[in-house]
């Protein structure tokens, strides 16, 4: 300070100086840990891409029918050749503490 009482100017630049390239460095560190944070999340985005891709593929293959017959013979099944149904109305079909509610 001079005897007046005001800074120096010199002093007061080289101050604001220091304190914009402080500024600076800390706003180019940032974007280069945002830039970090978009490529990790972009590389992850693709992984999950891919692997949606594989499963839509596996689901496709699951679904076929030659694959359907395949487990279908894998369990021993055999071929309906008469379908039945169930009568509603059999008594067999129904709880008798039911049948008596009315």
């Amino acid at each position: 300070m001079s005897a007046s009482g005001f800074v120096n100017p010199v002093v007061s630049v080289v101050v604001l100086g220091i304190f914009a390239g402080l500024l600076y460095v800390y706003s180019i560190n940032q974007s280069a840990v945002k830039g970090f944070q978009m490529k990790k999340v972009e590389k992850e985005i693709t992984q999950l891409k891919n692997e949606n891709e594989l499963l839509k593929i596996k689901e496709a293959e699951l679904k076929s029918l030659y694959k359907i017959e395949q487990s279908s013979k894998d369990l021993n099944m055999l071929e309906v050749a008469e379908i039945k149904y169930l009568d509603e109305t059999n008594s067999l079909a129904l709880n008798s503490s039911v049948k008596n509610i009315k």
